[in-house]
């Protein structure tokens, strides 16, 4: 049972429809290309879900409004620091880094896996499908020991109208029961970047 808070992010579950689910990372941004503004100064860790905003992908950032259009999920990076690559499950935001490449999952298809703050009824989610996402204290929390996210849907939030998650269903693991304290949910990104095509890249 999901009694205990035990806050990840995003995990990859499906992809929603008949499509084969790979979980895999389907774009690598580089952030050192010419028309970049530099390295990014949050923190993001893997399960986080971004934002790329502005042209050519200037800055990457947590998602932490649902008026901003989510581009995926982070999964990762690497980078040269001193002269040395590294491979991290999370960017430390101010490390003075180049060559950096963030893997990030962008699949507007692809659904996921994510721990509520409260319970959630059968009948709330067959009527209440739109919850927020937030972070146990800030945007830039996480585990710096594993790289964990440390996002979580907000249980008390549901809506029918807009919001940044929609709800597919609870997700279906032997241990999970409709009385769970924090039960694990299967949602999807309800403003995905690529279902909101403008001339011009945007964030709202």
């Amino acid at each position: 049972m999901s009694s205990t808070a035990a806050f990840r992010g995003f995990i990859p579950a499906r992809k929603k429809g008949g499509n084969y689910n790979n979980e895999a990372v389907t774009d690598t941004i580089e952030i050192t290309s010419t028309g970049m503004t530099g390295s990014p100064t949050n923190k993001i860790f893997t399960g986080d879900p971004v934002v790329l905003p502005g042209a050519n992908f200037a800055t990457i950032s947590p998602f932490i409004a649902a008026t901003l259009k989510p581009s995926g999920v982070f999964m990762g990076c690497q980078y040269v620091e001193n002269g040395e690559q590294k491979f991290s499950r999370f960017w430390p935001g101010t490390v003075s880094a180049t060559d950096i490449k963030f893997f990030v999952i962008t699949d507007p298809d692809q659904t996921y896996y994510i721990q509520a703050s409260l319970t959630v009824s059968a009948a709330e989610l067959l009527v209440v499908k739109n919850y927020n996402v937030t972070v146990s204290s800030t945007a830039s929390s996480g585990n710096t020991v594993t790289g964990q996210s440390s996002y979580y849907l907000d249980g008390a939030s549901g809506v029918e109208s807009s919001a940044a998650v929609r709800a597919i269903g609870r997700a279906k693991f032997p241990d999970e029961g409709s009385d769970d304290a924090k039960p694990i949910l299967e949602v999807w990104l309800n403003h995905h970047r690529d279902r909101f095509v403008t001339a011009t890249a945007s964030t709202a």
